[in-house]
């Protein structure tokens, strides 16, 4: 079975484009790409902007997305399962290092005399451990410590890797294309609407605080209403395939810019005008 790298490598290779044009064509960088294709996730990015830009990918090579979103998070769960053996197996190691080794005492039976006899017929528990194991009693009660600690520290390990283990799964992905935070809705809120000419890449950030807001690769077609309770600034990755509509009216994009940032009174006024 391929695997996600190989596919999406046999793709672009099959359309005869070079990573360097995808990246342009996609607006994703080509390191990006180049990691995708060697099968490599690990990248200083959040989750969902890994998984917009490799369905974006998929869908500019004619790839079924949907099977390589699939098989990236069947990959997330093997590597959760692979860092559980190894913890697994760290832990044996480390419970086998804190098993005391003891020598066995043996005694030439020919130098025994009667005190010893007598000595080695009294009942075991009025013999201190350190004595009967020739061991001095400060060592044994260092020994003792240092036992407990590791114990402790053993049940912390575990402790805190089945906690962090627990929340690292993971979660359903119920839309694998698109975010947008939760914000609860101001009085003096304004919509507006997105249209997507073609395929296109949006992301909205609020202006104070440079807070993400809404990412998203929209097909061709689509329309996504939105509300703004603040500046917001849209980045778009082609402007020729994205357009607004506030109110009853539609705005295009000007094509010498990847951005344009809009007000909530901006919104209000065009929608007056518009009424």
């Amino acid at each position: 079975m391929q695997s996600i790298g190989e596919r999406l490598e046999e793709a672009r290779k099959r359309k005869g484009i070079t990573v360097r044009e995808a990246s342009e064509a996609t607006k994703i960088r080509g390191e990006y790409l180049n990691n995708f294709e060697a099968n490599t996730f690990k990248m200083n990015l959040p989750d969902i902007y890994i998984r917009g830009f490799l369905r974006s990918y998929a869908n500019y090579l004619k790839v079924n997305s949907d099977k390589v979103i699939t098989d990236y998070n069947a990959h997330l769960i093997g590597e959760g399962k692979s860092s559980r053996r190894d913890a697994r197996e760290f832990l044996g190691r480390l419970e086998l290092q804190q098993q005391p080794l003891v020598a066995e005492e043996v005694q030439n039976p020919g130098s025994v005399d009667d005190g010893a006899i007598e000595s080695a017929n009294e009942p075991s528990e009025s013999i201190p451990i350190w004595e009967r194991f020739n061991i001095d009693k400060d060592v044994a009660i260092k020994i003792g410590i240092a036992a407990g600690l590791a114990l402790v520290l053993i049940i912390v390990v575990i402790w805190g890797f089945l906690t962090f283990m627990g929340s690292s799964d993971p979660a359903p992905d119920s839309n694998l294309t698109e975010t947008q935070a939760v914000v609860a809705p101001a009085a003096n809120a304004a919509a507006f609407t997105l249209i997507a000419n073609d395929d296109v890449r949006v992301e909205i950030k609020q202006v104070e605080g440079n807070i993400p807001l809404f990412f998203a690769v929209l097909p061709a077609g689509q329309e996504k209403e939105l509300s703004a309770s603040g500046s917001v600034r849209i980045n778009y990755s082609d402007a020729n395939a994205l357009s607004i509509r506030i109110g009853t009216k539609t705005y295009k994009m000007q094509t010498d810019r990847s951005s344009i940032r809009i007000t909530p009174a901006n919104i209000l006024k065009q929608q007056q005008a518009g009424n």
